[in-house]
């Protein structure tokens, strides 16, 4: 049985600050295409913050469950390693997370293009190839100039992604204001 959805209790839920957490990303977004060496940097040690968050919660549970043996301690050493070279190594993450969204690009890709095969001649397996094509470029841009120009491509991506992601929820920001 499908869930039913309250609109009037999502729309309490989202609150009108809604479209302003729209404005702020869409903002964020152009600034990064503006700037994308920044927003790259700050992605690299924003996902260093998390790694190094991770390892102290893996010390811990090491702490509790394994304090004598070395294999409970080998994933938090990891996870600390890694966050430090993000976080102190900013370029060294950004070249890893390019290459990371490369090969998710390609797998996307390739996903894409066995959707389109199986779909066809049916609607829409155009439009799956077509992602898939653009999927693929991508990917093919970010390897081709893979590490001097992943600053520049991982932070125009994610400032295109934000822009997006800011323009959808400022619009819907915007009818939940129309619907109050």
């Amino acid at each position: 049985m499908p869930m039913q959805i309250d609109q009037n209790a999502l729309v309490k839920k989202l609150g009108t600050s809604t479209w302003l957490v729209g404005l702020l990303l869409t903002a964020l977004g152009a600034l990064g295409i503006v700037l994308p060496a920044v927003l790259s940097t700050i992605t690299s040690v924003f996902v260093g913050w998390v790694l190094l968050f991770a390892g102290f919660l893996f010390g811990f549970y090491s702490y509790q469950h394994y304090s004598g043996a070395f294999i409970g301690w080998l994933k938090p050493a990891v996870l600390f390693i890694t966050a430090f070279i993000f976080i102190f190594k900013p370029i060294a993450g950004i070249a890893t997370l390019a290459l990371l969204a490369s090969f998710y690009l390609l797998t996307d890709a390739f996903g894409s293009f066995a959707l389109s095969h199986d779909r066809y001649p049916k609607a829409s397996w155009s439009l799956m190839a077509l992602n898939g094509v653009f999927s693929l470029l991508l990917a093919i841009i970010l390897l081709i100039g893979w590490p001097e120009t992943s600053a520049i491509y991982l932070g125009i991506f994610i400032g295109i992604s934000l822009m997006f992601d800011g323009f959808a929820l400022f619009m819907l920001g915007m009818s939940i204001k129309k619907m109050n």
